[in-house]
């Protein structure tokens, strides 16, 4: 796991000079080793986290045999071994990255699609001087550029681009997308000047021009070739190429099932884990199952306490490279993982989107009546509205707008309400945009009307996990110099599960996965509620967050420089306090403090 940064430039001692300026910015990516090298007129920077083979024999760039390609990368191939010896790759090293340049001789861009993990990947072909940028078919690692003058550059990280040639300009549709649905878009910056490379693609540069950006797996992630495995083996191969790492290795176990599938995979495996669990004073407190879980399972277990201080407030908006509403549980839990010895956690994030987890998953087999209630009595609604609320499927507002007439009828537009912040209609007054183009993600076109699982996940995989929880992820957990890693987010475990939904062999849900590693102990912690780790935002906002909502309640704060303080008057969100739906207040709370510490930076 590292950060990664580059430039194309003639002048190479001004190149230089900028890519060192990211390495630096970058630096908690990877504090282990940094390097800027030159190759012809491109510069390409590194700062290393040491997770495969840590000596410095693992240091970047990588180079191919032959000497025409060279390539910096961040993140971790976990198929590297099986591709050297499927391919016969003339590996020096342990360090999965060397095999990037050595496949790329034998299949070129290709081989991109031969790598089973996370990845954003800076490449060099010497011979025909391009550059090559790529980022994994989920986009669990980030990439960015931004076009200067004087050339091209890009880094892993957001802000230190918007940092050079005199700061950046906020995107008001990047707002309007935050304000809706909780964060930006993933193939989305919030800045105007710097392009986000969308997960699944790989851009070709030739000298500083933009030549092409292509998918790597053309029908994504979620499109499958073949016959998908068994739900059962894909998650513990998956598993087993997450727990290979050369340096300690923890999980992140709660009392719930994603972490508790991890915890059971490792021991078929009989893999040792070290499994810990952060608990902060004011939520739910996991330790005490999830103790149950490691001693089943014959793991060590460890509860680590956690709580956030005012410096903690100013180092989150400082990591966070995007507005997010949420990343401040995995900021704490990265940095006690951090404190705790440890460079590398796993994680069960993606376990919900992977198997349909979400409550409001099971919506999915009433669609078709909730259509009827089109033709409903308006008076017959509300008393339904607060069912489904009580039932814990959708909140009662959402409720109401789900069996309104003209409320959500398919999967995707289902999944949108559930996700949404603010009502978009409300959001396009508040930021000046349009609506819906500038503010829902697009949708693909067999998506429409569709009421199915697949189209479903898909969905959650756009709006909820590409767009939030797999940002938040690294931008958090590489702050405090974490490598996060999430085995339900790989492509067989999510192929795996679709078919086992398609062929109607068994629900879709979290009980899946106890029947699919036929684990009694799992198929019994699937019958429980929903689990997992979070911090007591509400409390936190009368507390140590309070002066972040009393920042932005002034009427001079950067938030209202970019949303209409008095559309937010006349909605009834001023005064910022905490209410019970926390999410509304926060919105416009954390979105200035992140102005205010990126303008500070400038």
């Amino acid at each position: 796991m590292c950060g990664i940064a580059g430039a194309i430039d003639v002048i190479a001692g001004r190149a230089a000079v900028r890519v060192t300026q990211l390495n630096d910015a970058q630096w908690h990516r990877g504090p282990d080793h940094s390097v800027v090298t030159r190759v012809g007129r491109f510069t390409l920077g590194n700062t290393r986290l040491a997770i495969q083979d840590p000596s410095p024999a693992g240091n970047q760039p990588f180079v191919s045999a032959d000497g025409r390609y060279r390539c910096v990368f961040n993140g971790e191939i976990y198929n590297h071994r099986r591709l050297v010896e499927r391919y016969s790759l003339p590996v020096r090293t342990s360090c999965d990255g060397e095999v990037i340049p050595q496949l790329w001789v034998k299949l070129g861009v290709a081989s991109l699609a031969e790598l089973r993990g996370m990845f954003a990947i800076a490449l060099v072909d010497t011979l025909e001087e391009r550059l090559y940028l790529a980022r994994d078919p989920f986009g669990i690692k980030p990439l960015h550029w931004r076009i200067l003058p004087e050339g091209l550059i890009f880094a892993s990280e957001v802000r230190p681009l918007a940092r050079a040639a005199m700061g950046a300009h906020i995107a008001p549709e990047a707002v309007a997308r935050y304000l809706h649905l909780g964060a930006v878009a993933q193939d989305r910056s919030p800045f105007l000047e710097i392009t986000a490379l969308p997960a699944n693609s790989v851009a070709v540069f030739t000298q500083d021009k933009l030549a092409s950006i292509r998918p790597i797996l053309p029908g994504g992630p979620l499109a499958g070739t073949g016959q998908p495995a068994d739900l059962g083996a894909a998650l513990v191969d998956s598993v087993g190429l997450h727990v290979d790492a050369d340096v300690p290795t923890a999980l992140l176990l709660s009392a719930g099932i994603d972490s508790a599938a991890i915890a059971a995979a490792s021991r078929r495996l009989g893999r040792d884990l070290d499994c810990l669990t952060v608990a902060t004073e004011g939520a739910a407190d996991e330790s005490r199952g999830a103790a149950l879980t490691a001693r089943h399972y014959g793991h060590s277990f460890r509860r680590i306490p956690a709580s956030l201080g005012d410096g903690d407030v100013v180092r989150f908006f400082d990591a966070m490279q995007r507005p997010s509403i949420d990343g401040l549980n995995t900021y704490v839990v990265s940095q006690a993982v951090h404190q705790a010895g440890f460079k590398v956690a796993l994680s069960g994030l993606g376990g919900d989107e992977a198997v349909g987890g979400y409550s409001h998953f099971r919506l999915l087999r009433y669609l078709s009546v909730l259509r009827a209630t089109d033709m409903m009595p308006f008076s017959m609604s509300r008393p339904l509205a607060r069912i489904l609320a009580r039932m814990g499927v959708v909140s009662e507002a959402k409720a109401g707008r789900l069996l309104s007439r003209g409320g959500p009828r398919d999967s995707w537009d289902l999944s949108l309400l559930q996700r949404e912040v603010l009502p978009g209609p409300l959001v396009a007054d508040l930021t000046g945009t349009g609506y819906p183009e500038a503010v829902v993600p697009a949708r693909q076109a067999s998506a429409r009307r569709s009421q199915s699982f697949s189209s479903m996940v898909a969905a959650e995989v756009a709006i909820y996990l590409q767009a939030m929880l797999l940002a938040d992820a690294d931008a958090f957990s590489m702050a405090s110099s974490v490598e996060l890693r999430v085995p339900f987010v790989d492509r067989h475990v999510v192929l795996a599960s679709l078919a086992l939904a398609a062929g109607g062999r068994t629900r879709p849900g979290k009980a899946a996965i106890g029947v699919a590693l036929d684990d009694p102990y799992l198929k019994e912690l699937a019958e429980g509620p929903k689990r997992g780790f979070s911090v007591p935002m509400q409390s936190w906002m009368t507390g140590p967050l309070a002066p972040v909502l009393k920042a932005a309640d002034d009427p001079d704060a950067p938030v209202w420089s970019v949303v209409d303080r008095a559309m937010a008057e006349r909605a009834g969100l001023i005064p910022l306090q905490a209410r019970d739906r926390w999410a509304e207040t926060w919105s416009f709370a954390a979105l200035n403090a992140w102005l205010d510490s990126v303008r500070a930076e400038r």
